[in-house]
């Protein structure tokens, strides 16, 4: 297969995905114009990795506006809005470990905060509160 070959079937599979996917979301114009707005009002979240879940979540929320009933995108929110309770799992874990390692730093004189282990990255804390019947 020479490159005219594959750039002809990249263009054909690229207008095939364009057109079917311009079906289910709309023109790229109003689609992004919606997501745009939506990213507007996430960029106040303070945590990089959670803005950008709820930059994907605000894509799929786009969409959903032009195409309501579409299942995928209902089920990526899910998945996105998942991954932010992971972040947040994390950043307690981390939090938990920092604790640690400033006791640790306590009860050892003499070392420098650069021979310290590797402390994690600071993020916000949440307060996350599981009711009884959500944590069986």
């Amino acid at each position: 297969m020479d490159d005219k070959n594959l750039t002809k079937i990249f263009d054909e599979k690229i207008q095939s995905i364009t057109n079917e996917r311009g079906g289910v979301y709309g023109h790229p114009a109003d689609d992004f114009a919606r997501v745009n707005l939506i990213k507007e009002a996430v960029r106040e979240c303070p945590d990089p990795e959670v803005r950008h879940a709820l930059e994907m979540i605000g894509v799929k929320l786009a969409r959903l506006v032009e195409t309501p009933d579409h299942l995928d995108s209902a089920v990526d929110i899910a998945g996105y809005a998942r991954t932010i309770v992971m972040i947040n799992e994390r950043s307690l874990i981390n939090a938990t470990h920092q604790d640690l390692f400033q006791a640790q730093e306590g009860l050892q004189e003499g070392t420098d905060e650069e021979d310290a282990p590797c402390a994690p990255v600071e993020r916000p804390r949440f307060d996350i509160q599981v009711s009884p019947e959500e944590d069986s």
